[in-house]
């Protein structure tokens, strides 16, 4: 008999499964304490559920399908690439970011990426397929079972763009702000997208509130193709006037991601330019923060990273006018962890 991969079920799905084998509608928040919360790995250990109905879960599903293939942890700064491979045969990977006081998750929501932006490893590679709700739900379960360690914040940021993956994030995000199941808040939940500005608007009407990031890393479209690709659909204003509209709405911090490239986007010119857009497209009462990323070479392409002097004057330069801007460090380079080298 086969079965079916539980995480892949939302709690409506769940409850019409617990109804159709005459168990009582309490049955269902057990069942997702059971698995989300206490994270068994059979229903058998549900000693709370009908003997029978536990064994009639077990045969109709199974809890995890991601299969760890590879763990190499950096030892510059102890961040964590995960790579799971699917049922399918497919590989994705997860990386995990430990501090101090605080341990995020960087996770992906595609096999491979159809953006293909000319930065990013992970556009490098052939697009295969969206991830389900639950092998989305599963990086998070299996890396706080390996790390035993809790996962604080949620980034959507591994491979793929999320907002081409609609509706199997949504779900997720509704499970990891759920409290019966994963109870995150959802200030500590960010999807970044490069910009598909109609599925930014359908995510306002979501009313789920969680934080936005614009991959924007240009202040036209001219500089901007030369990062992303060519003929992308929507402008660098219509895409920044859809995420403060976003923020607005959801009373959230919204936050512009700028890859810093070497000759292409790091001069003061372009620093002026970028303030000049955000300041005719924003008011004094919008929570904008900007994260300054320098480029993490890829082995694909013959993009370089600027000096530090350099990225220290475009930030001194946005600061001075007025925009709260921070240098966000690499995390993970010397295992091909940062930001824009996920590739398998």
């Amino acid at each position: 008999m086969n079965r079916t991969f539980f995480l892949d079920l939302d709690p409506d799905q769940i409850r019409d499964y617990v109804f159709k084998n005459n168990q009582s509608k309490y049955r269902v928040t057990q069942i997702l304490k059971w698995v989300y919360k206490k994270r068994v790995d059979m229903f058998s250990n549900c000693t709370d559920l009908p003997l029978e109905f536990r064994n009639n879960l077990d045969n109709k599903f199974y809890i995890h399908s991601l299969k760890l293939e590879k763990k190499v942890i950096s030892a510059v700064d102890s961040s964590i690439k995960y790579l799971f491979r699917t049922e399918d045969n497919f590989e994705i990977i997860t990386v995990f970011l430990p501090q101090l006081n605080r341990n995020s998750i960087c996770l992906s929501t595609q096999i491979g990426c159809p953006v293909k932006c000319y930065c990013c490893a992970s556009g490098k590679t052939e697009f295969r397929r969206n991830l389900t709700r639950g092998e989305i739900l599963d990086q998070i379960m299996l890396v706080e079972k390996y790390e035993q360690k809790k996962v604080n914040s949620i980034l959507f940021m591994g491979m793929g763009e999320p907002l081409l993956n609609y509706q199997n994030v949504i779900s997720a995000i509704k499970s990891l702000t759920d409290q019966i199941q994963f109870g995150y808040s959802r200030k500590n939940i960010i999807v970044s997208t490069v910009g598909f500005v109609p599925q930014i608007k359908k995510l306002v009407k979501e009313k789920n509130n969680i934080r936005l990031a614009l991959s924007l890393h240009a202040p036209d479209d001219t500089i901007r193709e030369k990062i992303i690709k060519k003929n992308f659909p929507y402008s660098v204003k219509e895409i920044l006037d859809a995420g403060l509209d976003y923020s607005r709405k959801t009373k959230s911090r919204l936050t512009i991601e700028y890859i810093l490239i070497s000759g292409i986007n790091d001069d003061l010119i372009t620093a002026a330019k970028l303030v000049k857009l955000i300041k005719k497209s924003a008011n004094n009462t919008d929570r904008i923060q900007i994260n300054l990323i320098p480029y993490n070479p890829i082995s694909r392409n013959s993009l370089k990273t600027p000096d530090d002097l350099t990225i220290k004057k475009f930030k001194e330069y946005l600061v001075s006018n007025g925009l709260l801007t921070i240098i966000r460090q690499p995390k993970g380079l010397d295992i091909c962890a940062g930001c824009g080298q996920l590739i398998f």
